[in-house]
């Protein structure tokens, strides 16, 4: 059976009387609901309007703007070093002298130039970017001695053989770009070259952990890895024109 009403009985402990409040099961809950927020109302008005509450609630707020004044300088302190490390790249090719005039057309040559987007070879991509799987780059397919080229104008940085990327070039552009070429059958550049964009650099091959000819091509900027088809959209995915070989390493 449930109970629809409640009594609270009250014994006085000096004339022994008693008396009894009745009152539903509604009536119950909502009193005990307004008990409960009058105590919590009570409990935070106490705690905000306290001196060290609110002295830390101050101070947090100084911190926070504090935090976003520093990301601003150092995002400042960053596009000046872009501009700096641009500059000194611009004196390294023209020369320091002040007299110098510059034109637009040298300007936009100059800077077009150290951005990593002549197309590192021809072919068709077998195996696309998937950082999830630590595939940091492109794999491109076609005969072996297709042409690599240099993405852009840098300095050759690696032009070594090693186990796992066979012969492999890496170029650093000198801006916060990096390339990288792998699995070459032969790399046409030392250690210390300057190249330029558009340049031969090496020949497609098959060295190192590979299973059929092709590049496996990356490119990070300021040391961290993006996708290449960021700046190669046009490359098409493996097709039967090169037959249904499985994917390359």
């Amino acid at each position: 059976m449930k109970l629809s009403k409640y009594k609270i009985l009250f014994i006085s402990p000096f004339t022994e009387k008693t008396f009894q409040i009745e009152f539903s099961k509604t009536t119950l809950i909502a009193s005990l609901s307004v008990i409960v927020i009058l105590f919590l109302s009570s409990v935070s008005l106490l705690f905000f309007s306290s001196p060290i509450v609110k002295e830390y609630l101050r101070i947090t707020a100084i911190n926070n703007e504090i935090k976003q004044q520093k990301e601003i300088i150092n995002n400042i302190d960053e596009t000046i070093d872009e501009i700096s490390l641009m500059k000194s790249y611009i004196d390294s090719i023209i020369g320091t002298n002040e007299n110098h005039n510059l034109d637009e057309d040298k300007i936009r040559y100059i800077v077009t130039n150290n951005l990593p987007t002549h197309d590192p070879t021809n072919g068709l991509i077998s195996r696309e970017f998937n950082e999830q799987e630590k595939h940091f780059g492109l794999d491109i397919v076609n005969e072996e001695s297709t042409p690599i080229f240099a993405v852009a104008d840098g300095k050759v940085i690696f032009s070594d053989f090693s186990k796992d990327f066979g012969n492999f070039l890496i170029v650093d552009h000198q801006n916060g770009y990096i390339s990288h070429y792998y699995h070459n059958q032969e790399n046409f550049n030392l250690k210390g070259d300057f190249v330029k964009k558009g340049d031969v650099i090496a020949k497609m091959g098959n060295t190192g952990m590979s299973s059929g000819p092709h590049l496996h091509f990356e490119i990070w900027k300021d040391g961290k890895v993006i996708n290449p088809k960021t700046f190669y959209k046009d490359f098409k995915l493996k097709s039967d024109k090169l037959g249904n070989d499985e994917t390359v390493e």
